[in-house]
């Protein structure tokens, strides 16, 4: 990637307002808040069958989690991860919060701790072996169903750059469930003194380059041909219509800012 400093003042403000259209569409939320009176006003239902957490995340979405239990959203709540490319980073923020997490906790376990440690939440649900987005989706509605529960509506809360890719990969494997995508964080990006930075700091956030990289992978992973991950490709998810604006403030953050397709990590594949 460039140095963002060569950039003018005109390109650092284009370049924020592209990256705020780009992670607005990655980061889906059906409602501006996740609440009782919110999903009644939309969906006309009092709760969600359960909503669940994913690994991939950054740290806001314990609080995320929090908030919706606070709120009694739902009946049942699911932690979901085991250990992927993400969770050295999960682990060092909660360290840096003051969770003393084992170095072999996946990553259901230690959002479990967080929530226990901070809030005094007990989760009822985790999911403890997945590795990618992909058996995120399988091995999570293989919980449900060996628990008995039948699941109707289900809210999933991820990072906000893979968020809009996990709820079409339940949308693909489950059709009949109601999803409520709720991403666990809306990170705006502004100029000041020549500079990109973000204009609010969700905990655990991560360091500017790297949220850069993850937003920039997202497009192609989305599209429904012979290279992304729609049935006409590799076939994860369902079809997701990716809007003319976004397929061209993705290739024009590419062209400008020099970012290389990020490729997935093998050592993580189902």
């Amino acid at each position: 990637m460039i140095q963002l400093s060569t950039l003018t003042t005109t390109e650092l403000n284009r370049v924020a307002k592209s990256l705020n259209q780009l992670s607005t569409f990655l980061g889906s939320r059906d409602v501006n808040r996740l609440t009782v009176t919110t999903l009644q006003k939309q969906f006309g239902i009092k709760q969600l069958d359960a909503p669940a957490l994913f690994g991939g995340s950054i740290l806001e979405g314990a609080n995320v989690m929090h908030d919706a239990i606070r709120e009694h959203v739902a009946k049942h709540y699911l932690l979901v991860g085991g250990a992927g490319h993400s969770t050295p980073l999960l682990r060092q923020q909660m360290i840096d919060h003051g969770v003393a997490v084992a170095k072999d906790a996946t990553e259901a376990n230690m959002f479990q701790q967080y929530l226990q440690q901070k809030f005094g939440d007990q989760i009822d649900l985790l999911e403890t072996k997945s590795t990618n987005s992909g058996n995120n989706v399988t091995n999570t509605l293989a919980l449900l169903k060996q628990h008995g529960l039948d699941v109707k509506t289900l809210g999933i809360m991820q990072d906000a750059t893979i968020q809009r890719r996990l709820t079409a990969g339940f949308v693909k494997e489950a059709p009949q469930i109601k999803i409520v995508s709720f991403a666990t964080y809306d990170a705006q990006v502004v100029v000041e003194h020549h500079q990109l930075m973000f204009a609010n700091h969700p905990l655990g956030m991560w360091q500017f380059s790297d949220y850069i990289t993850l937003l920039l992978g997202e497009v192609s992973r989305l599209h429904d041909d012979a290279n992304g991950y729609g049935p006409k490709g590799q076939g994860f998810i369902a079809h997701v219509s990716v809007p003319e604006t976004i397929l061209n403030v993705d290739a024009y953050l590419h062209q400008i800012l020099q970012v290389p397709t990020r490729m997935a990590n093998s050592a993580f594949k189902s």
